[in-house]
């Protein structure tokens, strides 16, 4: 766990730079990559919040029918989907939902972590992982 945290730190230092260079590459979306520091785009709004985190395309379409469900529950009253990748944030723009947010996941940091968590406060929390 030390060595993790500390390799997270060192890329964290370097972020700045990795981030430019994704830029470049149209890896990151020019205006979003600053949710992954979490600087958010969205509000949370009111009420119940339901997390839901796939990091690839596969993963996030996965998630889809179950978000089309939770859409109709009046008991939820955003759904908030994280997800790594900017392919798979442009499969959501073709879906119209009206109570999912979509924000890219933050940089595994603990102050990035306790800042994402503070804003958000999910009631409940679901990571998909397609490589089990």
């Amino acid at each position: 766990m030390f060595l993790y945290r500390f390799l997270i730190n060192i890329i964290i230092i370097f972020s700045p730079l990795i981030i430019i260079f994704r830029l470049i590459k149209k890896k990151e979306h020019l205006t979003r990559f600053k949710e992954k520091l979490c600087f958010f785009s969205k509000k949370r709004g009111s009420g119940n919040l339901v997390w839901f985190h796939g990091s690839s395309v596969g993963e996030i379409l996965s998630i889809i029918p179950v978000i089309e469900k939770l859409e109709k529950d009046k008991s939820i009253n955003k759904i908030l989907l994280t997800s790594s990748t900017l392919s798979s944030s442009n499969i959501l723009k073709k879906f119209r939902f009206k109570k999912t947010i979509h924000q890219f996941f933050p940089i595994d940091g603990n102050y990035f972590c306790k800042k994402f968590l503070n804003y958000w406060k999910p009631q409940a929390v679901f990571f998909v992982e397609s490589e089990i």
